[in-house]
């Protein structure tokens, strides 16, 4: 896949993609975190009237970023939802994404989150999802015991990773980002509502910090 600035190499075979999402190009999974959908629903419920398109929004990236990369796994990390005011359209969301995973031969493999135990009964979604060399799950609760995660490398959402970009004259914007230890990856949020903080957990500090724009990814430094 040819190189653009808006999207890098973060490892052997990942594509780390401004859109908020990595991909593995051999093991073919697209994972993303933190859709936090409807969150917009749980504001208007709560009494404050906001606008509804970060749904939509939500759901066009996702699908551009599906036709683009076709994935084998589609995995969502956790936060699917972010509460019940959101439930009905959060479960129509997901079989709509079931449905296009069906037609292009891509498993759709949510994760369970801290919110979506509002919405979701405990067995309509995974705690975790394994490969050969990726450990996933939302990152709420404390990491696996070593014999599980043994060298894998553990990738997580929940912390909704950010950090500050500045040009040096005064300019300083936040930006998305992408925490990158040796053994533990947290994922930014793809929600367009979750803002982030610019420090994240202190175990992974020392860690290269990628930020993401809507279209570069600037490095670590």
């Amino acid at each position: 896949m040819t190189s653009h600035a808006d999207r890098v190499r973060v490892a052997p075979s990942v594509l780390l993609d401004s859109r908020l999402a990595l991909f593995h190009e051999t093991e073919r999974w697209l994972a993303v975190a933190d859709l936090h959908y409807g969150y917009e629903l749980s504001l208007r419920a709560a009494g404050a009237l906001v606008p509804l398109w970060g749904m939509d929004e939500i759901e066009t990236r996702l699908r551009a970023l599906l036709a683009e990369y076709r994935p084998a796994q589609l995995i969502l990390c956790g936060d699917l939802v972010h509460s019940r005011a959101s439930r009905a359209e959060a479960r129509a969301f997901l079989d709509r994404l079931r449905d296009l995973g069906s037609a292009d031969a891509c498993e759709v493999i949510p994760l369970r989150g801290n919110h979506d135990r509002r919405a979701f009964g405990a067995d309509e979604l995974r705690a975790e999802f394994i490969t050969p060399d990726f450990y996933f799950h939302h990152g709420d609760a404390p990491a696996p015991v070593a014999d599980v995660l043994g060298a894998r490398t553990e990738i997580l959402g929940h912390y909704h990773p950010a950090a500050m970009l500045s040009d040096g004259d005064g300019f300083r914007t936040k930006l998305p980002a992408f925490i990158q230890a040796r053994q533990r990856w947290i994922l930014p949020a793809f929600s367009p509502w979750a803002a982030g903080g610019v420090k994240h957990p202190s175990d992974f500090s020392g860690a290269r910090v990628w930020r993401c724009s809507p279209r570069r990814i600037f490095p670590p430094g």
